[in-house]
């Protein structure tokens, strides 16, 4: 059995390399295991990005190295997150391993270097502190945010929850209350005791929108942004992949952490360019969330007053459905 392998954090700009899986070892290995290699004279942490009987390429076997461990049994990327992986490496074309460091934070990728952590499997659930509950527990919470909708706002968000399109494009004027909608689908998921992402752009993480989701559900709502500390954001990684962690508010990095339980997006603001990122390797967040409704079928809703003409071309398209709250709210 052979296996390809691709670095875990270091720059490498090539598809990949192949190793012998001895046969003490052919029954545990998994692909997206985190494994130690020889190269050189060194031992190195790589990935097992693909697994094969026979080699890709043409070689001299007797020139084929052997794996030397296994360093992390767990599969630490699973789900849609394996496909969308290898989605963003070939649609953004960029190395495997750059598509891989989009999932975790420096600090967990060097703690993992390190062996000073071990990768929890999201199957699962931990407890992290008091009052939280393992996986498929359900935690009892207090909403005491009473505001009635407009029979418009009723309207739209009839039309999000039973609509059979995943992708929906919420037009909604300034001040026409598409903060309550939000709040609506948000404890629709909770209750289901699933995960929401809530992604707003960078510059409006600290204004009304932010604290009053944080305001009305406390501490299931974790808000981060970039002063938050690195061992924080290994924490809350930790947090989100156990799913203790329901309601996730950040920017557009928070895209690629562990969601199990992942029921809703909700993208604010869809038109800002915050959303695109333009350092390597550069994704376009909407496009990585569509894929992800894809894959995971959750519900992604994208919102704004002045849409993406990208966006209004999906919904003339029939990829989006589009819901319009136009009027004023009160």
């Amino acid at each position: 059995m052979y296996v390809l392998v691709s670095p875990f954090s270091k720059t490498f700009d090539d598809i990949g390399l192949t190793y012998i899986v001895p046969d003490f070892l052919v029954a545990d290995i998994k692909v997206w295991q985190i494994i130690e290699i020889p190269i050189r004279e060194f031992i190195e942490i790589w990935v097992v990005i693909d697994i094969s009987d026979s080699p890709r390429w043409e070689y001299d076997e007797s020139k084929i190295k052997s794996i030397v461990s296994i360093k992390n049994p767990n599969i630490f990327l699973s789900w849609y997150r394996i496909d969308l992986a290898r989605w963003i490496a070939s649609y953004y074309f960029t190395a495997i391993h750059n598509s891989i460091n989009l999932f975790f934070p420096k600090n967990l990728r060097d703690r993992i270097l390190k062996d000073k952590i071990s990768l929890i499997p999201p199957s699962v659930g931990i407890p992290f502190g008091k009052g939280k509950n393992l996986i498929g527990i359900k935690m009892e919470y207090t909403f005491n945010h009473k505001i009635t909708l407009s029979s418009e706002q009723n309207e739209v968000l009839n039309n999000i929850l039973t609509t059979e399109n995943k992708k929906i494009l919420l037009y909604g004027l300034t001040g026409s209350g598409k903060t309550e909608i939000y709040i609506k689908l948000i404890k629709e998921t909770l209750d289901k005791w699933k995960q929401t992402l809530f992604l707003i752009p960078e510059i409006i993480l600290t204004n009304q929108l932010a604290a009053k989701i944080k305001d009305v559900f406390w501490n299931n709502v974790y808000i981060l942004n970039s002063t938050i500390t690195d061992a924080t954001k290994t924490k809350y990684w930790l947090e989100i992949n156990s799913s203790n962690a329901k309601i996730v508010v950040w920017t557009r990095s928070a895209i690629f952490y562990p969601y199990n339980d992942l029921w809703l997006i909700i993208i604010d603001e869809e038109h800002d360019n915050s959303y695109i990122s333009d350092s390597a390797p550069r994704y376009n967040t909407i496009e990585v969330a569509e894929k992800i409704t894809e894959l995971h079928w959750n519900k992604l809703i994208l919102a704004s007053g002045t849409p993406s003409i990208k966006s209004m071309y999906k919904w003339v398209k029939k990829e989006y459905e589009i819901v319009n709250l136009l009027k004023k709210y009160n």
